[in-house]
């Protein structure tokens, strides 16, 4: 079904309406403070500054709103401005949000709101009870928590004289709860409607109508909902908010189930009004809902120009992906650096307080203290690598997975469309040339039959080598991948290692057994480095008995004997025989003081595509 399902339709709603607090007019308020910018000689004012035009950029772009969150950030270290470094880390936060570090984005979210609770800034504090939710929502789910976030947000902003952002929280609140009964629903929406109405916030007045538009949707009640619809895509259009364009063009979308053109038409309005916003990730996600439409319309022309505009999107998102991932490197070391800075400063004062007592304690004080220093900050990098490798793999396999189907699709049509029609062709040329007794065109024919038997051949050869580069750029795809992950896990100035991987026995493997195998590589590299004290690293996969084997081994000191006969086995060791569980495979561990071996065995029979 192309039809988008209503907890996807309300999550897109509260994704791109609820954390746009500056839609109308930003344009020209981004202006004003980047005509301000040169003409400001205060570097707290410059600070402030560089943190409004972050928060201004949050929901029109997270590379331009991570880099002012960035400078402001560094600015603020460098004049020891607290206020600033925590309005700085709000912007990165949102911005790390944006791009799908969940992780990283509510680790520094729980960082900040105590300063701001430190600050008394009630405002902020709400607000990073809203982004909490935004985050939790998007990674794990955590309804319960999320809930919670939400009656602490509506506390705090009893407050605010102020309370502008409190019809956000209400109609959050209202969204996420499907629990609350219909006087409760109505009390929350219209709390959220009365807060918008006083400040007069029409993108909020419009994201409520929204919201009644779809329950219309949901009811059936295509001849009020339909109108409405178009009434609200009208208004978002006048106030300028893009995003409200977008899911106005998605419920027109829903709406329209039964007439896949109008529904198609509306999403190719929702992908012009992406394009402008320049979110390539809205614009893979629109036309991804384009594809099916058009798979159910079965009209090939628009499967094709949706596949190479899909394409040309995920692209652009990769690259972008890539240069955020070195800003995202960048903001670490200026994390590093001011723990650094920090560090030297608490340094000066322990010397002058310590050199009376003895020299000699302060120099082991010092050895002892920059080694702790040393293997928190290596932890860090190496962490920051895992996180960014297996970004990239993942992206990596997706994008070859793409460019594998296709491939063969085309070598599919190629042999069973021209190579038939030529073969036709011949047998016709056959037939003709046994029909005749004129010498010269017999002479003709015979020709024509040799050039038709050359343009046969050519065509199945090209259609078969389609079909088999396919399937070897994907295995070639996959060992680089396995490569990339290991040589900067694993330096090969400290671990010698010996990796082979039988292509043949990953053929026909389907991505999320990929994706799955190199997270368990992954787990279990993880526990190398931290526990095994290893120098030797052997990774193998071959097929066996109509089994995929994995096996992982080292030569370090071993598992803890005690931990694993109490079946209590390290968390990395459960997650890799969870992942494995979920493949329907098994997972044998072998370990003593020589070293460990894992061998994992899935059935090749539930992994194929």
């Amino acid at each position: 079904m192309y039809r988008l399902k209503s907890t996807h339709c309300l999550l897109l709603i509260l994704l791109f309406c609820l954390c746009n607090n500056f839609a109308q007019g930003q344009i020209r308020q981004i202006g004003q403070e980047l005509q301000r910018l040169p003409l400001i000689k205060d570097s707290v004012s410059m600070v402030n500054s560089l943190n409004r035009l972050g928060t201004l950029y949050r929901s029109r772009n997270a590379d331009s709103c991570f880099y002012y969150g960035m400078k402001a950030k560094r600015m603020a270290i460098n004049i020891d401005y607290k206020k600033g470094q925590t309005e700085a880390d709000h912007v990165i936060a949102f911005a790390l949000f944006k791009k799908g570090l969940y992780a990283q984005s509510l680790e520094l979210l729980g960082k900040i709101l105590p300063e701001y609770q430190q600050y008394n800034d009630i405002e902020k504090i709400v607000r990073v009870y809203l982004d909490m939710v935004e985050v939790e929502n998007k990674g794990i789910s955590n309804m319960t928590k999320i809930k919670s976030l939400l009656q602490k947000a509506i506390q705090t902003g009893k407050k605010l004289q102020k309370d502008s952002i409190m019809s956000d929280v209400y109609a959050a609140y209202y969204n996420r709860n499907s629990s609350l009964s219909k006087d409760s629903d109505s009390y929350y929406l219209g709390k959220s409607r009365e807060i918008a109405s006083r400040y007069n916030d029409e993108r909020m007045l419009v994201f409520i109508r929204l919201g009644q538009a779809r329950v219309l949707d949901l009811s059936g009640q295509l001849q009020r909902g339909l109108p409405l619809a178009r009434q609200l895509l009208s208004d978002a259009q006048r106030i300028g908010n893009t995003n409200l364009q977008t899911n106005a063009f998605f419920l027109m979308t829903s709406i329209c189930e039964n007439n896949p053109k109008m529904a198609l038409k509306h999403l190719y309005q929702a992908y012009a009004v992406a394009q402008k916003s320049g979110d390539k990730s809205l614009e893979i996600y629109i036309l991804n809902n384009a594809l099916e439409v058009a798979n159910k319309l079965n009209d090939k022309d628009e499967i094709i120009k949706i596949y190479l505009k899909l394409e040309k999107a995920i692209t652009a998102d990769w690259e972008n992906s890539k240069k955020f991932f070195g800003d995202y490197v960048r903001y670490n070391d200026i994390q590093n650096d001011n723990k650094l800075l920090s560090e030297k400063s608490a340094q000066r004062t322990l010397w002058l307080l310590v050199i009376s007592i003895s020299s000699a304690l302060i120099v082991l004080t010092t050895y002892l203290f920059m080694l702790r220093l040393s293997r928190k900050a290596k932890a860090r990098i190496e962490s920051l690598n895992t996180v960014t490798n297996l970004q990239i793999i993942a992206m990596e396999e997706a994008k070859h997975q793409a460019v594998r189907e296709e491939q063969q699709r085309l070598g599919q049509d190629l042999h069973d469309g021209l190579s038939s029609s030529i073969a036709a062709i011949k047998h016709q040329l056959e037939a003709l040339f046994m029909d005749t007794n004129d010498v010269a065109l017999k002479n003709k024919l015979s020709g024509l039959q040799a050039d038709t038997e050359n343009a046969y051949a050519a065509a199945r050869n090209k259609s078969h080598e389609w079909f088999s580069a396919a399937d070897n750029q994907q295995e070639q795809s996959f060992e680089k991948q396995i490569k990339l992950l290991t040589d900067s896990s694993l330096p090969d100035s400290r671990y010698d290692k010996d990796i082979h991987i039988d292509n043949s026995s990953l053929i026909g493997v389907d991505m999320d057994t990929r994706i799955a195998l190199l997270r368990i590589i992954q787990e279990a590299i993880t526990n190398i480095i931290k526990h095994a004290r290893a120098k030797n690293v052997g990774i193998l996969i071959y097929e066996e008995e109509d089994s995929l084997i994995l096996t992982i081994n080292d030569d370090g000191i071993g598992l803890d004997e005690k931990r694993s006969g109490n079946g209590k086995s390290t968390m990395g060791l459960q997650s890799i025989r969870r992942r494995v569980q979920s493949l329907n495979g098994q997972t044998k561990i072998h370990s003593d003081s020589k070293g460990t071996e894992i061998t994992v065995s899935i059935p090749l029979a539930l992994s194929l595509s």
